[in-house]
C-alpha cells in the first residue's frame, strides 16, 4: 500500500503472493534451494513445504500444505544431487537419463531428461511408476490424467494436470518474423517447434504411473533430449491457461505446462496449432471491506516475450470464475471487455525489451465494490479476429500480475459526541440535558480509516428550525489528527439571541471530511440540549493526575484500567458546599463525600474497569439543600498492562466459567483460585440461551479482556451466526449491545462458512499460530489473535482470527479432521492451553459414549512434525470413565486452582460442578473421582463455556 501526494492510497494485490509467513516472520518468497539438517533440500521460502531428496533411499520429493503431505518415491535409490539455484539434478537415474526437480513458490516441477535413443529404449520408460504416500489425503486421477490429492472434505490440496512430454525439435520462424525471441535458458520450457504430446496418468493404490507417448519418446523424427514432465501445485494462488490444442487439459497456476510454468500465454503459435488464453483471479474483498471510493484500478503484468516487435492487440476482459478444472473446453464467460493495448514487448533488449502492459480495469473494481465480490477474474487474449496470427503469440510473467487500485476511504462517522459542560453524550430523545449560563464546547471523535489529518464540521441551530427562521446559527470547521477529538467553542452570545425561537432548545450535528470525501452528518436530526442563561452554571470541578481530562482526546499520559486513581473534587465557586454526590459510567451507585469544612474539596479513589472513554459524574449540595448541575468528567483509561490470564473474565487472575441453564439464562461463575467458583447474582442475559453454543478464550476485540463467543440461530436468515460479546473488564459480556459491544465474526468466502447450518461445538482454542514479525527486525509487529475450532459433527475446522473479524482474512480455514471414523459426532472438545509444555496449543477430547479422555498434542498445521490431521497417532490418554452419563458437561481451564497445571470442570449427573485437577503424569490420568466440589449451583445447566 502506498500513500499518494493527493491524499489517496494505492493498493497492490498480486495474483502470486510475494511474501510468506515463516517462523513467525514475513519473508520474501525465495525458491533457491538450501540443505536441511537431514541432507534433504528445500526452497528458502515458499508457500508450501517442499523437500527434495539429498540422495539415497527414501522419498524423492515431499510436499506439505496445511499439515497434509504427499511423497513421491523413485523406484531405486537416488544418486547424489547436483544443485543449481531452484533446481536439483539426479544424474543417471537410468542409463543416460537424468531426473530434475525445480522448486517454485507453490509446488514443484519434475523432468526426466532422456538423452538419446538408446536411453529411450529402456523398458523402464514404457511406464514410469512412482511410489506415492500421503498423510490425510486421497490421491486419484480423472479420465484426462489430471491428478488430485484431496482431503476428507473433498478439497483439492495438491493438483497435477495431465503431464506433457516434448522433444528438442526447433522450428524456423515463419516468413515475416525476424527471430523467435531470446534463446531458451530453462529446460523446463519447451523450445518453439518442439514435438509434444500429453501422457497417460494413473493414480491409486500407493502408485502414480505415467505412460510416455512412444512416438515422441523414440520415433524416427524425434530429436533428443526428450523431456517427460509431471508437475504438482498446492498454492492458494489462482491463475490458469486455456490451450486449444489440448481442450480438456488444465494448467492451474501454470502446472502441466512444460514442467510447470510461471508464464501465462495468449495468442496463436502455428507450429503446434496452439491457441492460448490466460485468466487471473485477483483478490477484491480488500476493496470493499471499508467504505472505499475507487478512483482507478489498473491490471499490470510484464510481457516477457513476443513473437516480434510487430504490435498486436492484447485484450483484458472481466470473465466468470475460474477453478482448477478450467480448460479450453471449460472456459468461463467472457463478460465485458475492459481495455486493450496494441503493444509487443520482449522480442529483444534493443528494439522492444520486456516490460509491463497496463490495462484500465476500473469498471471491474467498481463492480466488485458494488456487489461485494471477494475476487474478480480477468481474462487476457488476443483479438478474436487475430487469433490465427502468429504475431499475437506472447508470454507474460504471471508472478508480476497485479491489481493496482487507487482509492480514498470515506471518513468514519463521528463518535463520542458530547459537550463541555457535558450533556452526557448526544441526546436525540427526552429528557434533554440543561446547560446554564456559560459558553459551550461541542466535541466529537474524528477518524478516517486512511489516517492523516481530517476536519470536523459542526453546525448548530434552534431546534426544529434548520430550514426556517434563523436556520443554522453556527457553522465551524476544525482540523485534527485522525483518531482524536475535535472541539469547537459556541459562545453563549451566539445562543442568547435565539432563545425564543424554540424555548432555548438547540440542535447540533457534525460530519468528518478528509478534504475530498465526507462522512454522513451525525446524527441526522442533531443532538439536542436546553440552554438557560438565567440558571447559574456552578457544577463542581474535577481533576486527576492519574486520569487527566479527556475532553480534548485521549491523553498520552493517562493510566490503565484496574489502576486506582485519585479524583480531586472542588466546589466550582460555591462556598457553602457541604456534600458532593458522585457516580461513574461503570458503576451507577451514587455515593457521597463531605469536605472537612463548607466549600472545601474532597478526594475520591476510583478504579476504572473499561478501556477507553470513562466518565465521573459529580454534583454538589449546599447547606440549604440546593443541588448543582451535574459535572461530567471525561477521561480515558488504557487497556490492562498485562492481558488477562486465559480463562479469566474479571482480571483477578483466576479462571472463570460461563454457563447457561434450562431456563435460557446466561450466567457467570467467578473462580476463587482453588478450583471452586461462586455465582454472580445477576444473570448476564435471560434472552433464550437454550441451544446456543458458547466459548471463551482470548481477547477478540483488542482491549486485553477475554471475550465471550456465541453461535446463535438467526431465524430470519435461517442460519447460525457467530458473535463476539465484548468483556467490559469486570467479566460482564454485553449480550444486548449493538455496535462495538456485539461484533459478528464472518468470512469473506461463503464457502468457508462451516457454521451457518448448525454445528456440534465451537471452541476458542487460543492462539495457534502466534504473533508476527512483519519486517524481520526481531520485534513483534502484529500480536497474535485467538483462533477458533468448529466441529460440525463430520469435520473439524481451524479458523485463524484476525483484526477485521473475518476468519478467512489471510488464510482459509484448515481441515484438521473429517470422516465417519473420526467420531466427531460423539466428542466434547476442551481448551487446556499448552498441556505438554512445548509452546504449542493443545486440545483435550472427551469421547462422550466411550468415556475416554485424551490430549491431542499437535493441532497446529504449521508445527514441526504435524501429521497432516488430528488423529490417534498424536494423542495420549489422560483418563477414562468420562461418559456423558457420568459427566454431562465438561470444560477445561489452563489453571483453575493456582498450581500452574490445566484443570477440568465437570458437571455430574446430579448437577454438582466438580473440579478435577493435578494431572498425575506418573499414572497418566485424570479421573472424575479425583476431584472436589466446585459448586452446587449447576442443577439444570445445559451449557458450559
Amino acid at each position: 500500500m502506498f500513500a499518494n501526494p493527493n491524499g489517496t492510497f494505492t493498493q497492490d494485490s498480486y495474483v502470486v503472493p510475494q511474501w510468506v509467513r515463516q517462523g513467525g516472520k514475513l519473508v520474501r518468497i525465495d525458491t533457491t534451494l538450501h540443505k536441511n539438517s537431514d541432507g534433504s533440500l528445500s526452497p528458502k521460502a515458499a508457500q508450501i513445504g517442499v523437500r527434495f531428496s539429498g540422495g539415497g533411499a527414501g522419498p524423492l520429493v515431499t510436499v506439505v500444505r496445511d499439515g497434509r503431505s504427499m511423497s513421491w518415491t523413485w523406484p531405486k535409490p537416488l544418486p547424489a544431487p547436483v544443485v543449481a539455484g531452484d533446481t536439483v539434478t539426479y544424474p543417471g537415474v537410468l542409463k543416460d537419463v537424468d531426473l530434475k526437480l525445480q522448486a517454485n513458490s507453490g509446488g514443484f516441477g519434475q523432468l526426466l531428461v532422456v538423452k538419446n535413443a538408446r536411453a529411450a529404449a529402456d523398458p523402464a520408460l514404457k511406464e514410469i511408476t512412482f511410489g506415492v504416500k500421503t498423510s490425510g489425503l486421497t490421491v486419484g486421477a480423472d479420465e484426462h490424467g489430471n491428478m488430485s490429492a484431496k482431503n476428507p472434505a473433498g478439497q483439492t490440496v495438491f493438483a497435477s494436470p495431465t503431464p506433457l512430454m516434448w522433444d528438442s525439435t526447433v522450428a524456423a520462424p515463419p516468413p515475416g518474423a525476424q527471430r523467435t525471441g531470446p534463446p531458451r535458458t530453462d529446460e523446463f520450457e519447451q523450445p518453439y517447434g518442439a514435438r509434444n504430446a500429453r501422457m497417460g496418468l494413473k493414480a491409486g493404490g500407493g502408485k502414480l504411473s505415467l505412460t510416455p507417448d512412444a512416438e515422441i519418446l523414440k520415433g524416427k523424427a524425434t530429436r533428443y533430449p526428450v523431456y517427460i514432465d509431471p508437475f504438482v501445485s498446492g498454492a492458494r494462488e489462482a491463475w490458469t491457461i486455456a490451450y486449444k490444442k489440448y481442450p480438456d487439459a488444465t494448467f492451474w497456476n501454470g502446472a502441466g505446462w512444460d514442467g510447470g510454468s510461471k508464464l501465462a500465454r495468449i495468442g496463436y503459435e502455428n507450429e503446434t496449432n496452439g491457441l492460448a488464453r490466460s485468466f487471473f483471479r485477483m483478490d477484491s474483498n480488500n476493496l470493499w471491506n471499508t467504505n472505499k471510493v475507487i478512483k482507478g484500478s489498473t491490471f499490470r503484468i510484464k510481457n516477457v516475450w513476443s513473437w516480434s516487435c510487430t504490435d498486436k492487440k492484447v485484450e483484458v476482459w472481466l470473465t466468470g470464475a475460474i477453478s482448477s478444472s478450467t480448460s479450453w473446453s471449460k472456459q468461463p464467460t467472457w463478460a465485458d471487455q475492459l481495455d486493450y493495448k496494441v503493444e509487443s514487448k520482449g522480442w529483444s533488449a534493443a528494439n522492444c525489451p520486456a516490460g509491463n502492459l497496463a490495462f484500465d480495469v476500473t469498471a471491474a473494481a467498481k463492480k466488485a465494490v458494488t456487489n461485494k465480490w471477494n475476487n474478480i477474474t480477468l481474462g487476457m487474449r488476443a483479438n478474436y479476429l487475430e487469433e490465427d496470427d502468429v504475431f499475437t503469440w506472447k508470454k507474460f510473467d504471471a508472478t508480476t500480475a497485479v491489481l493496482s487500485t487507487e482509492y480514498n476511504t470515506v471518513p468514519n462517522a463521528p463518535t463520542q459526541l458530547d459537550t463541555v459542560p457535558s450533556t452526557d453524550g448526544c441526546h436525540v430523545a427526552p429528557p434533554y440535558a440543561l446547560v446554564g449560563n456559560t459558553d459551550i464546547y461541542l466535541t466529537a471523535k474524528a477518524s478516517d480509516p486512511d489516517g492523516g489529518t481530517v476536519s470536523a464540521q459542526f453546525t448548530l441551530w434552534p431546534y426544529d428550525h434548520y430550514d426556517s427562521g434563523a436556520g443554522v446559527i453556527f457553522d465551524q470547521t476544525v482540523s485534527v489528527t485522525s483518531g482524536t477529538v475535535a472541539r469547537v467553542k459556541v459562545p453563549k452570545t451566539t445562543l442568547i439571541p435565539h432563545l425564543d425561537v424554540a424555548d432555548g432548545n438547540f440542535s447540533w450535528r457534525v460530519r468528518i471530511s478528509d478534504g475530498s470525501l465526507y462522512s454522513a452528518w451525525t446524527p441526522i436530526a442533531g443532538c439536542r440540549f436546553v440552554f438557560d442563561p438565567l440558571r447559574p452554571s456552578s457544577p463542581p470541578g474535577v481533576a486527576s493526575q492519574q486520569f487527566p481530562d479527556g475532553s480534548g482526546g485521549w491523553p498520552a499520559g493517562t493510566g490503565s484500567v484496574r489502576t486506582e486513581g485519585t479524583f480531586a473534587v472542588s466546589n466550582g465557586g460555591v462556598d457553602d458546599v457541604v456534600k458532593y454526590e458522585y457516580w461513574t459510567s461503570w458503576d451507577s451507585t451514587h455515593r457521597t463525600a463531605a469536605p472537612a469544612s463548607a466549600g472545601g474539596s474532597v478526594e475520591v479513589k476510583l478504579t476504572p474497569t473499561v478501556a477507553g472513554p470513562n466518565r465521573v459524574y459529580v454534583r454538589s449540595h449546599d447547606r440549604a439543600g440546593n443541588v448543582s448541575d451535574t459535572l461530567t468528567y471525561l477521561f480515558y483509561a488504557n487497556g490492562p498492562r498485562v492481558p488477562d490470564k486465559p480463562g479469566d473474565l474479571n482480571g483477578d487472575g483466576k479462571a472463570d466459567i460461563w454457563g447457561a441453564n434450562s431456563a435460557g439464562e446466561l450466567r457467570r461463575f467467578y473462580g476463587n483460585g482453588d478450583g471452586t467458583v461462586s455465582p454472580v447474582a445477576d444473570a448476564a442475559s435471560t434472552d433464550g440461551w437454550n441451544g446456543t453454543k458458547i466459548t471463551h478464550r482470548g481477547d477478540w476485540t483488542g482491549d486485553g479482556y477475554e471475550d465471550l463467543l456465541a453461535l446463535r440461530r438467526d431465524t430470519a436468515l435461517n442460519a447460525d451466526r457467530l458473535w463476539i460479546h465484548s468483556n467490559d473488564g469486570t467479566g460482564f459480556a454485553c449480550t444486548s449491545c449493538t455496535g462495538v459491544g456485539k461484533q459478528e465474526l464472518t468470512v469473506y468466502d461463503p464457502a468457508n462458512d462451516h457454521w451457518k447450518g448448525g454445528v456440534r461445538q465451537i471452541l476458542a482454542i487460543g492462539d495457534v499460530d502466534g504473533p508476527l514479525d512483519a519486517d524481520g527486525d526481531g520485534t513483534v509487529d502484529a500480536e497474535g489473535f485467538p483462533d477458533l475450532l468448529v466441529n460440525t459433527g463430520t469435520a473439524l475446522w481451524l479458523y485463524y482470527g484476525s483484526p477485521d473479524y473475518r476468519l478467512d482474512s489471510y488464510r482459509d480455514p484448515v481441515l484438521l479432521a473429517a470422516g465417519d471414523n473420526t467420531g466427531l459426532d460423539d466428542v466434547t472438545l476442551a481448551a487446556p492451553g499448552d498441556f505438554t509444555g512445548d509452546g504449542q496449543v493443545d486440545m483435550i477430547v472427551r469421547f462422550d459414549t466411550a468415556g475416554g479422555l485424551y490430549v491431542y498434542d499437535l493441532i497446529n498445521p504449521d508445527a514441526p512434525g504435524y501429521p497432516g490431521y488430528v488423529g490417534a497417532d498424536h494423542r495420549f490418554p489422560i483418563g477414562s470413565g468420562w461418559q456423558t452419563s457420568n459427566a454431562p458437561l465438561l470444560t477445561t481451564a489452563p489453571d483453575a486452582n493456582g498450581n500452574g497445571k490445566p484443570d477440568i470442570w465437570v458437571v455430574g449427573s446430579t448437577g454438582t460442578l466438580r473440579v478435577v485437577g493435578d494431572y498425575d503424569a506418573s499414572t497418566g490420568s485424570y479421573h472424575p473421582a479425583m476431584s472436589k466440589v466446585a459448586s452446587t449451583e449447576f442443577t439444570g445447566y445445559t451449557i458450559l463455556g
